[in-house]
C-alpha cells in the first residue's frame, strides 16, 4: 500500500465531523477542527494536507476565507481543496470561481470517499 494521504476538514457540525472522519478512516488520515481558525494554525505549522475539506460557514475563519488564504501561500497553494456546503452552487462558484469542487450536504459517504480517491491518485 502507499503512503497514507492527508486530509484537513474544517466543520462546525460535530455529526459531520463524525461521519466525515469515519467514512475516510482507513484510508486517509483525517485532521478535524471545529473553527477556520484552528484549521488555519494547523495548516500554517504543520505539512500541507493532501485535501483540505472545507465548510463554508465556520465560527471564526469562514471557508470562503480559509480558501483565499490557501491560495495566497505558496507552500499550500497546490493542496486540493473541495467545500462541503449546503449553499446553492451559484453562490459558491460567485465566491470562488468556476474551477471549485464541492459536495453538497447532504452527502453520500461513498461519493465523498470515490471523488477524494480521484483527487489523491
Amino acid at each position: 500500500m502507499g503512503e497514507t494521504r492527508r486530509v484537513v476538514l474544517a466543520e462546525d457540525d460535530e455529526d459531520i465531523r463524525t461521519l466525515v472522519t469515519r467514512t475516510l478512516d482507513g484510508e486517509f488520515e483525517v485532521e478535524a477542527f471545529e473553527s477556520g481558525t484552528a484549521c488555519w494554525e494547523r495548516l500554517e505549522s504543520g505539512p500541507p494536507p493532501d485535501v483540505l475539506l472545507l465548510d463554508v460557514m465556520l465560527p471564526g475563519t469562514d471557508g470562503l476565507d480559509l480558501y483565499d488564504r490557501v491560495q495566497a501561500d505558496d507552500r499550500l497553494s497546490t493542496v486540493s481543496v473541495v467545500f462541503l456546503t449546503g449553499r446553492d452552487e451559484s453562490d459558491l462558484v460567485a465566491a470562488v470561481g468556476e474551477e471549485v469542487d464541492y459536495v453538497a450536504k447532504p452527502f453520500s459517504p461513498s461519493e465523498l470517499r470515490e471523488r477524494l480517491r480521484a483527487l489523491t491518485g
